[in-house]
């Protein structure tokens, strides 16, 4: 008979659900904001959370290029590098994806206490956010240079921050809890 680990089942299914359920929330939630549909005006004026990390990310891109003396300007849903180019900010640019994952995760992982899953998800969330500001920016500034070229940003800047989250994970995944490692330093291994 064959042995099962409720525990990781238990994950795994955690996991998804919790994935699948904010992934389509945050697909309903751009539903809700876009004209169209079943657009809900209310949401789109005072609650549109997506409008506001869009902003977010373009913001800190325009810090970026701020450090290296490069002039910008923006709208709601594109940036501009004064001599240089431009991207257009469009939904799957946001990641929502990978925040789905890193929020799931941070939940659905066993034996953590709750402070470490909050600054898990928190540190992870920005984390990426930052590389996503990073790829805009190199995005904007190479604009021109790779016009002609047929590569796929979103697929390649997706490859790369799954697999630096799956390397994070897996040593999230195998520390101790602060408080547990901190109860075990005074005894002794006889």
């Amino acid at each position: 008979m064959m042995n099962i680990n409720h525990k990781l089942v238990k994950f795994v299914w955690s996991l998804l659900l919790i994935y699948f359920a904010l992934d389509y929330f945050f697909e309903f939630w751009i539903g809700i904001c876009a004209p169209g549909g079943l657009y809900w005006a209310f949401a789109d004026q005072h609650l549109n959370f997506i409008a506001w990390y869009r902003d977010f990310l373009i913001s800190g891109s325009q810090m970026i290029a701020a450090l290296w003396g490069i002039k910008s300007i923006s709208n709601a849903t594109a940036m501009l590098l004064i001599g240089y180019g431009g991207v257009k900010i469009v939904y799957s640019c946001l990641g929502y994806g990978i925040i789905s994952l890193l929020i799931a995760f941070g939940i659905a992982v066993p034996d953590k206490r709750i402070k470490n899953r909050i600054l898990f998800i928190v540190g992870s969330i920005l984390l990426f956010s930052l590389f996503n500001m990073l790829r805009l920016f190199v995005v904007a500034f190479y604009a021109k240079k790779v016009a002609g070229m047929r590569i796929d940003h979103h697929d390649v800047f997706n490859w790369i921050c799954y697999i630096i989250i799956f390397i994070g994970m897996y040593f999230w995944m195998n520390t101790k809890n602060i408080h547990n490692s901190k109860a075990h330093v005074g005894e002794s291994t006889t």
